[in-house]
């Protein structure tokens, strides 16, 4: 678009001096290219300025990597990549043997204890009343009693011990955390499932709408607002734009980040200048329906302030010779 302005300016200087017959020399030939080079400097300056664009953007969903709550070796995968999942619906099984032990173990104590209980309640009750009879001591039933109070704290533990064997025993069969679909599946029977926090066995794939983030430049970014129309073309789909509005803007960039560690801030390492990330959303989502969209394509996103907005029409032209490029030319 540049090169096309200049070769438009070029074209009505030559008409001007062939044409209109204007003198050529030195003074109208400099004074040509001098408010030649202004004007290209001064539409390009606030263009940028007021009517930024973006060529890092992405269309961004949401995944989950899928972890287990118990360890073990994996005997079914129930799932095929790409296919919608509901809420609930098995994933994979984990080996299920030494969690059925376990419960198994737990309620048999549990039925022990209880049975230890009922032997000592009769045995208190038993007491008392040989003690109405002075036929036991007063030291018997208050051993009796202090050993009913220990079988019940012991029937209370092995109940929560017995509620937590359930929950691990439950959870050998991993299960969709919500409406989605788990892509790139690499997981195979006797395999060892993770247990670790966001090193997962699969990845899955919420099912909600997709995300379009924007990485702007610093320098234009103070002209850009919430609600600010703007325009996204992808690279996927050459030679559409579509209209969408700025809808959040974050307020904080990874260089602007700091996480808890042992280690000082060393500046001389994070020398690259930061892009704030800019949230559009599409005004007709369902234009973009059977389109070919996967999560990471490429975008361009154009914002256009209402300062300027004269400028926003060049803008637009060359955002959509670039969108015409993407048929040839990859990006």
């Amino acid at each position: 678009m540049e090169t096309l302005i200049l070769l438009s300016y070029i074209s009505l200087c030559v008409l001007a001096f062939r044409v209109f017959k204007l003198p050529q020399n030195k003074w109208t030939i400099t004074t040509a290219g001098v408010i030649g080079l202004f004007l290209m400097s001064w539409i390009f300056l606030y263009m940028a300025m007021y009517q930024p664009v973006s060529r890092m953007a992405r269309v961004i969903s949401v995944t989950t990597p899928i972890t287990s709550q118990v360890s073990g070796l994996i005997t079914n995968v129930y799932i095929e990549g790409n296919q919608p999942l509901t809420k609930g619906q098995p994933l994979y099984q984990i080996d299920k043997t030494p969690f059925v032990a376990k419960v198994d173990q737990l309620a048999s104590q549990e039925k022990q204890s209880d049975a230890m209980i009922s032997f000592l309640n009769s045995e208190l009750q038993r007491y008392q009343n040989l003690e109405l009879s002075q036929y036991a001591s007063e030291e018997k039933i208050d051993s009796l009693k202090t050993r009913l109070i220990e079988a019940k704290q012991q029937k209370i533990a092995l109940a929560a011990s017995l509620e937590t064997a359930q929950f691990n025993l439950r959870s050998t069969t991993v299960r969709a955390p919500t409406d989605g679909y788990v892509t790139q599946v690499a997981l195979r029977a006797g395999m060892k499932s993770r247990t670790v926090p966001f090193q997962g066995n699969l990845a899955f794939v919420n099912a909600e709408d997709k995300q379009i983030f924007a990485a702007f430049k610093q320098m234009p970014a103070r002209y850009i607002k919430d609600g600010y129309p703007a325009e996204v073309t992808f690279t996927t789909i050459p030679g559409h734009a579509y209209k969408a509005k700025v809808v959040q803007i974050n307020d904080v960039f990874a260089q602007g980040a700091i996480s808890p560690s042992g280690s000082l801030i060393q500046p001389e390492k994070n020398f690259q200048p930061g892009r704030i990330l800019v949230k559009v959303e599409l005004d007709q989502p369902e234009l973009l329906v059977d389109m070919p969209l996967p999560a990471g394509t490429d975008a361009h996103v154009a914002v256009y302030s209402p300062k300027w907005q004269a400028f926003s029409i060049i803008r637009k032209v060359i955002l959509r010779m670039q969108s015409w490029q993407n048929w040839v030319f990859e990006g």
